[in-house]
């Protein structure tokens, strides 16, 4: 396999700690490496993909920021499809994370700082190489929006959607249009509500109840029940306009995916620059804060309206399909994944009698992956044997005479503590190692023993708070595992109190990174790694 590994200096940021020069050195005999100054920036992501397209690569590892860079901050996804256009499949894009949980995590230890990096880079390759390529399908967007959710800022949205002659499906569980509390902005919109009221391409669904969610980004099939009547709605786009309402987010969370905060409501992928957008292509939140100015109510409808006829006026969007993957040979046909999935994606095929997955509604959790009794199941995105092989390679650095600690990052909370740790300046431990998972559902205690068998002496799992987890259940299924899991290892002489499951920010607190330091700490006193 060819592999790309192109080194960011981060505008400066990461080499003032990390010798990227060096680094990029350490891999040159056996990989093609390519140092810029920034991925983000025109000449750095120029010459990158002047040199992608010179290479042919299999696969590219970009090392330098955090992931999750690639995905929070406007455009800079553009960072990745331009990859993607010069032909490298999406999960054959690697990341080694030496900005935030490597420069800014551990300014004070340069050179321990760049030995660390190296193994993140070498962790990060051995991803793109054991990841089986993700397929994707081309989906023609159907020119349909439902709106959940009549609010005002729906009406404004609805109406400028219904300019471009788009069909609008407006759905809400009251009995009625909701107006504004103020006359005076009741007044001001009159005309809006009544064009949207008579426009001959929308259709509202009031005293409705969502039943179901499924289908590609473009084309999504709602399921809406009104009284005893249901109605199966396709539509290219979603938006959730009623996003004031808790109950109404408890409800339809595991059907459109979109993550929520402390106070269980809906959130953005981005609350400064991408305030409409979620992680969900093709699904958008138009925030309902009567509270504001009617200008700033108008500017975001109209984002919003704008978001999605962006989206669906493309002559086709990608859909990439990231699922669990079967092994049919291992598969007994147990339903254990069909009781498991909160998404509905599994089910037993009646004549096979193994497990199949409905690619319209697989999330690629990886809850079904570690409740499978036979080991048939795997993640297309975080393969079991890279997470073992992980491990096995971030055991073999750091100092033998300190304890060493490793901590599970899950996406959805565990990533973003870390990274604010480095951040925020909250210097830690070099021979705590980070490594990122799926979700805490997709940890199988394996993995764990695992840890303590390559030497280390304490493992944190930094997951979702309750009841906010991406995954829906991912958090609580792990707490159960886990736990009955301290038994086997004090079976093996293994002090369990050294295992922590924490979430990973509740409440501004950094709990992910502060649990860390504080086991790595006891562990020490307790006089670990001597």
């Amino acid at each position: 396999m060819k592999i790309g590994l192109f080194f960011s200096r981060s505008g400066g940021v990461t080499d003032r700690v990390v010798d990227i020069d060096g680094l990029a050195q350490r891999f040159s005999d056996e990989y093609y490496t390519f140092i810029v100054d920034d991925f983000f920036k025109t000449a750095g992501l120029k010459a990158m993909l002047a040199e992608i397209e010179k290479n042919s690569f299999d696969a590219v590892v970009l090392v330098g920021d955090s992931p999750l860079n690639y995905q929070n901050k406007k455009s800079a996804e553009f960072v990745i499809a331009q990859i993607e256009a010069r032909g490298i499949n999406t999960n054959k894009i690697g990341f080694a994370n030496i900005k935030e949980q490597v420069a800014l995590a551990h300014p004070s230890y340069p050179q321990k700082a760049t030995e660390k990096a190296r193994v993140l880079v070498e962790v990060a390759i051995e991803k793109v190489k054991l990841a089986h390529p993700i397929k994707t399908r081309d989906i023609a967007p159907h020119p349909a929006v439902a709106i959940i959710g009549a609010t005002p800022s729906g009406m404004l949205t609805a109406q400028r959607l219904l300019e471009r002659n788009f069909k609008v499906y407006i759905i809400d569980k009251a009995g009625q249009y909701r107006n504004f509390a103020s006359k005076e902005n009741q007044d001001k919109i009159a005309s809006v509500v009544t064009f949207v009221e008579m426009h001959p391409k929308v259709r509202f669904f009031f005293n409705a109840q969502i039943n179901d969610v499924y289908g590609y980004a473009g084309q999504f099939t709602v399921d809406v029940a009104t009284g005893d009547q249901a109605t199966s709605l396709i539509v290219g786009s979603i938006i959730v306009a009623n996003t004031a309402d808790r109950e109404l987010a408890k409800d339809i969370r595991p059907l459109v995916h979109i993550d929520i905060n402390e106070e269980g409501l809906f959130k953005p992928v981005n609350a400064d620059t991408l305030q409409v957008f979620t992680n969900e292509k093709g699904i958008f939140l138009l925030p309902d804060n009567e509270n504001q100015e009617l200008s700033n109510i108008v500017a975001l409808s109209d984002s919003v309206a704008f978001a999605v006829t962006s989206f669906l006026e493309k002559k086709e969007i990608c859909y990439k399909i990231v699922v669990s993957e079967i092994n049919e040979e291992f598969c007994s046909g147990c339903g254990t994944c069909v009781k498991t999935c909160m998404f509905k994606a599994s089910s037993i095929d009646p004549i096979r009698k193994i497990s199949v997955i409905d690619e319209q509604r697989c999330k690629g959790c990886g809850n079904c992956v570690t409740s499978c009794p036979t080991g048939a199941r795997d993640l297309l995105t975080y393969p079991q044997k890279y997470l073992t092989k992980a491990i096995e390679l971030l055991a073999k650095f750091g100092n033998s005479n300190e304890p060493k600690v490793l901590a599970f990052i899950c996406e959805g909370c565990g990533y973003t503590a870390l990274d604010l740790a480095g951040i925020n300046g909250i210097e830690y431990n070099v021979n705590i190692m980070p490594l990122g998972i799926r979700c805490g559902g997709n940890i199988d205690t394996q993995l764990i023993l695992d840890a303590y068998k390559q030497g280390f002496e304490g493992v944190v799992i930094c997951k979702c708070p309750d009841e906010n987890c991406r995954n829906i259940v991912g958090n609580t299924d792990l707490d159960r595992r886990a736990n009955l899991f301290r038994e086997i290892l004090r079976s093996r002489g293994i002090d369990s109190e050294n295992l922590r499951i924490v979430e990973g920010l509740r409440g501004g607190n950094n709990n992910c990174i502060h649990s860390v330091m504080d086991l790595y700490n006891e562990i020490k006193n307790n006089g670990g790694g001597n």
